[in-house]
């Protein structure tokens, strides 16, 4: 991008900080003159006046020599790594290049602080030949998930004595995402009722007679007792029985981020701990070969596919409270796995969304105990109603506390038995005097 004389003198219509002329020292040396210059007619002094001459003369020359030399300076940023998780630290690149047909002045460059990644920066770098390039190279560290906008880049020109300035700004702007971190999980739900299996393993499609048991290609090393004959001899290839039942439907996560149902501030909160928990079980099913579907509690699609994986860690990296605190109901299909990592709600929502579920669905839901993010909120019975009306539509519940190993909360919704211990019961309210413990993440 190329930002000359001319563009710069538009931009400064709109920005204060734009603009080409004096110095205030500048300006001061011109007054000093012209009224050394007047003093000297005044007392017919000819040392004075030569004084005011001179004090005149210099930041006239100064924008003789400098104002009138038309640089042109185009600027592009990179970033390393290009994603950025909350807690890493990376690199940002400047590289301006003189695009003009003379050398550069000294360039003073600055950029503004990006709160959550960077609290700016300002160098002084040295004079650049034509059609070379210089890089300015500084830190940036992620402290919050989201997409930042790093730039636009200040650029000041002025001549060795600092009368007379050009102040530009170069249009090089990019942008950074820094996506939620993730927790490594192991095991999968598991249920009386149907599965949802990995993509791949019914790629080929369920057989005639047999609704629930699906086929893939024979491979070597197979039992010969599991090829299936009648499904070989219409694909024309030999192909075996998969031992466990399927279903067609996925995986669906939902995901509540109403202002409503979170408590906390920050990456400590309750919906950045939902968000973890929804990145790392995304990626957990899509590294299984699951065909993953993430919504949001209005059924909003953040993600939908097999190879996904960027996908959600860019959509949920925009996730943000949402204020309106209407929960629409959701289409969560006839068959797979659902998991609801859900929030705080009223117990006409939490029935609701209960009665989403539908006859050979594996539902799991992960409900965060807001009460314990803000103790000094109101008590109320939100996630105790959440529970219980989930639990009371065969949902399979665990109740996720501050400071708890998120791979532990995902073992326990995996455990083969019903999940109606009493372990995930949502404990008494915790004391006012004790703070919430941050998040694992």
């Amino acid at each position: 991008m190329v930002v000359s004389d001319r563009a710069a003198d538009r931009a400064a219509r709109h920005d204060r900080s734009v603009g080409r002329g004096l110095t205030t020292r500048g300006r001061c040396l011109v007054a000093g003159g012209i009224a050394a210059i007047i003093c000297a007619f005044v007392l017919d002094e000819r040392d004075l006046l030569r004084v005011g001459v001179m004090a005149t003369a210099l930041p006239l020359f100064a924008v003789a020599i400098t104002a009138l030399r038309r640089i042109q300076l185009g600027g592009v940023h990179q970033v390393m790594p290009e994603r950025l998780r909350p807690g890493t630290r990376g690199q940002a690149v400047l590289v301006i290049t003189n695009s003009g047909l003379t050398r550069t002045p000294s360039i003073e460059i600055s950029e503004p602080p990006v709160p959550g990644l960077t609290t700016g920066m300002r160098y002084l770098i040295a004079p650049i030949r034509s059609g070379e390039s210089s890089r300015i190279i500084y830190p940036i560290m992620a402290t919050q998930r989201g997409r930042f906008t790093l730039g636009p880049a200040h650029i000041r020109i002025g001549d060795p004595f600092d009368l007379w300035e050009d102040n530009r700004t170069l249009d090089a702007c990019t942008e950074v995402l820094v996506v939620p971190n993730v927790v490594a999980l192991t095991g999968m739900p598991s249920s009386s009722g149907a599965r949802s299996a990995a993509s791949g393993r019914a790629s080929v499609g369920t057989v005639g007679g047999d609704p629930d048991i699906g086929v893939r290609q024979y491979r070597s090393g197979d039992d010969i007792r599991t090829i299936h004959w009648r499904a070989s001899a219409r694909h024309d290839d030999l192909m075996v029985r998969l031992e466990e039942p399927v279903s067609h439907g996925g995986a669906t996560l939902v995901l509540d981020h109403r202002a409503i149902a979170h408590r906390g501030d920050g990456p400590a909160s309750s919906l950045e701990t939902a968000v973890v928990l929804a990145a790392s079980i995304s990626l957990h099913l899509l590294d299984s070969d699951h065909q993953v579907k993430l919504v949001s509690h209005r059924g909003s699609v953040i993600a939908d596919g097999h190879d996904i994986a960027d996908d959600v860690m860019a959509g949920l990296a925009m996730v943000e409270h949402d204020v309106n605190p209407t929960l629409k109901p959701l289409s969560l299909g006839r068959a797979g796995l659902v998991i609801a990592i859900l929030g705080e709600m009223i117990a006409a929502d939490a029935h609701l969304l209960a009665a989403t579920r539908r006859r050979g669905v594996n539902a799991v839901a992960l409900v965060m105990a807001t009460e314990d993010w803000d103790p000094q909120a109101p008590s109320g019975a939100g996630s105790r109603s959440t529970v219980d009306a989930l639990r009371a539509a065969n949902w399979r519940v665990v109740v996720v506390h501050p400071g708890d190993d998120l791979a532990a909360v995902w073992r326990r919704a995996c455990n083969a038995g019903d999940g109606y211990s009493t372990a995930d019961a949502v404990p008494p309210r915790v004391a006012a005097g004790r703070a919430p413990a941050g998040r694992t993440a």
